[in-house]
């Protein structure tokens, strides 16, 4: 059941990011070092998104979710991510929270635009 709510959280948020203009380049990416949610293109910038979900109502913020060591697990795909690729972005990376509350079918989405820095990412 929650694994069904965080899925659906992911699809929200990308829904949300594609009305802002992203484009979605990978969904749920996993390599050996873990998983990013979303990896998506702002213009030129190269955003790793981190996507968490909370039924409305149960008096937790999504976004407090995000701990130093998931923010470090996360930066650890990233790496991994870019070194697979010969271009780097233009702009650099940027990594954002999508917090998500669902109630019911309905799903609110609240972005957070460079929640946390790439440590390693100059």
């Amino acid at each position: 059941m929650r694994q069904k709510l965080g899925v659906a959280g992911e699809q929200a948020a990308a829904r949300y990011l594609r009305s802002l203009g992203y484009k979605i380049l990978e969904s749920r990416y996993r390599c050996p070092r873990g998983e990013i949610d979303l990896i998506v293109r702002d213009g030129t910038s190269l955003v790793f998104v981190e996507v968490k979900t909370r039924r409305a109502g149960t008096g937790w913020c999504p976004e407090e979710a995000i701990t130093v060591s998931k923010q470090r697990r996360i930066q650890s795909v990233a790496l991994w991510y870019l070194a697979g690729r010969k271009k780097v972005p233009e702009r650099g990376v940027r990594f954002d929270v999508v917090a998500v509350w669902a109630s019911g079918n309905d799903f609110e989405c609240r972005q957070y635009p460079g929640a946390f820095l790439g440590e390693g990412m100059d």
